[in-house]
């Protein structure tokens, strides 16, 4: 019997904020009042201190609610982590990345965040699967921004493969709109994907990605400067941010 995420409370504010966490990660959980039974197709309960001491269930699987994101990741991680070997993070590169949590062929979690919360996001997947082999398998397109979180993974000590993305983004049909979905579609399929193994990447920005650099950095200051090229190859290797550049330029323009 596949087992399920239960909330147990009458606290507003706890089901609310787990309510939103598990609909952003696509996952089906089971609401109850504290006063009815938990029945046995309920793997983990998540409820609150006070309600948690009139609930009969397994002490080892109650979980008070915190902060809803590690709350839900916790109970993700007991209710799934026990069965799997590998846990498989697929990633869909990009300024907002896609991401999938699998293993044993199941979707655990999903994700989107910027490309500079991925590395934090994995840091904090790795400490909920302690002990779990974890293997990132990232797409191989937006070479700069993917190039920079293969770079920051392996400094974690995680195992990178890159793969072939080629049809891994669906064609959305009518009435399904979102680039979110879309992206976390394609995450899946990567994480299903065998790649090769890499290592450190070397970036060398070409003309075009550092004139879009440039131009975002126009965009970014409502057009009141450009940064230069060197400035621009800096933030393409993700030695520096966009907004630090436009903070550099600025003060070198202005002494």
């Amino acid at each position: 019997m596949f087992k399920r995420i239960a909330l147990v409370t009458d606290d507003f504010s706890i089901y609310h904020s787990i309510i939103e966490e598990t609909r952003s990660r696509k996952l089906n959980i089971l609401v109850l009042e504290p006063s009815k039974p938990v029945p046995p197709n309920v793997g983990v309960v998540i409820t609150t201190e006070n309600e948690s001491l009139n609930i009969d269930f397994r002490r080892d699987r109650i979980l008070i609610a915190d902060k809803p994101q590690s709350t839900v990741d916790k109970a993700c991680s007991i209710l799934f982590g026990e069965d799997f070997n590998e846990i498989i993070i697929g990633i869909d590169p990009g300024k907002y990345p896609g991401i999938a949590v699998t293993g044993n062929n199941k979707t655990i979690s999903v994700h989107h965040v910027s490309a500079g919360d991925v590395c934090p996001l994995i840091k904090r997947l790795k400490r909920e699967f302690e002990g779990k082999k974890i293997t990132i398998r990232i797409g191989h397109g937006a070479r700069l921004i993917r190039s920079r979180l293969v770079n920051d993974i392996l400094d974690l000590g995680l195992r990178v493969e890159m793969v072939d993305e080629t049809g891994t983004t669906p064609h959305l049909g009518k009435g399904v709109h979102g680039q979110v979905i879309s992206d976390i579609i394609a995450a899946t399929n990567i994480a299903r994907i065998k790649g090769i193994t890499v290592g450190k990447q070397f970036i060398e920005p070409s003309d075009g990605e550092l004139r879009v650099i440039q131009e975002s950095s126009r965009e970014h200051s409502n057009g009141r400067m450009t940064i230069p090229r060197f400035l621009a190859r800096l933030v393409a290797k993700g030695d520096m941010t966009l907004d630090e550049a436009i903070e550099k330029h600025n003060g070198t323009s202005s002494t």
